[in-house]
């Protein structure tokens, strides 16, 4: 079973427009030698929660994300982070030259796969051509598979807090299995 309060990155249940954009760049930047890897991708409205609490009214901690739950597009499966993975550890560092250069490098090869960078969350990737309203509201976009719709549905389903989840995705119905 999942932990919805769990940090996710398996790619599956992204959007497949997603899945594979992240999958070109991921590649692209490994063959180029600059070491990013997907730290998360699918976050659950749970998971959106707990990152909305910190700074606010969990003592102690620093404000994360201005995302409520049902906000970001992690949670339709449209988007991912990219963060530096070296010897063994997730970094944010862009201190070096280079360094800002594999970040700089990291947003323009989403670009060319039709995902947009956010300006004040660097290792942040989103499907372009939407917004958070009209996901919000159910319009999705076009290209989504079995996989992607059935898991969207099954957390939408599962989600019993506010705000409210937005509408189910159409997912095929599938023909009956005659013996």
């Amino acid at each position: 079973m999942t932990n919805s309060h769990a940090r996710n990155n398996d790619l599956d249940l992204l959007h497949p427009v997603v899945r594979d954009a992240v999958k070109k760049i991921e590649k692209k930047l490994n063959d180029e030698g600059i070491p990013f890897k997907v730290f998360e991708a699918f976050r659950f409205p749970e998971r959106q929660a707990d990152l909305y609490a910190k700074g606010r009214t969990e003592p102690d901690t620093k404000i994360v994300t201005y995302a409520k739950p049902w906000s970001s597009y992690h949670q339709y499966g449209l988007a991912v982070d990219f963060v530096l993975f070296e010897n063994g550890k997730w970094g944010w560092d862009d201190s070096t030259p280079e360094k800002k250069k594999w970040w700089k490098r990291m947003h323009e090869l989403g670009r060319e796969n039709g995902l947009s960078p956010l300006d004040f969350e660097a290792p942040h990737l989103q499907i372009s051509g939407t917004s958070s309203n009209a996901l919000n509201q159910g319009h999705y976009p076009s290209g989504g598979d079995d996989l992607w719709a059935e898991h969207l549905a099954a957390v939408i389903a599962g989600w019993k807090d506010s705000p409210s989840a937005p509408p189910n995705p159409n997912v095929p119905s599938r023909p009956v299995i005659v013996v």
